[in-house]
């Protein structure tokens, strides 16, 4: 493989792009849920943490989204089954 294609920004671009999907995952999951589950302040809590988060500071964003996703998705997943 040539160097000149892998350089140093190249691993820092698919670390934002992986945290990008994170957090678009979340934001499209925490708006997609109902009132009963999640209540419209708790919404606007996540999707402005994570979507902020990541505008701001990159991988925080994708933190707080990976928070959402192992935490909360999961035992609201786990309940309706």
């Amino acid at each position: 493989m040539n160097p000149a294609l892998i350089s140093p920004s190249t691993p820092t671009l698919i670390i934002y792009a992986v945290s990008l999907v994170l957090v678009m995952w979340t934001v499209i999951d925490v708006s997609r849920r109902p009132s009963s589950q999640l209540s419209p302040r708790v919404k606007t809590a996540w999707i402005v943490g994570s979507a902020v988060g990541w505008l701001l500071f990159g991988i925080v964003g994708a933190f707080i989204a990976a928070l959402y996703l192992v935490g909360p998705r999961r035992r609201m997943n786990s309940q309706q089954w």
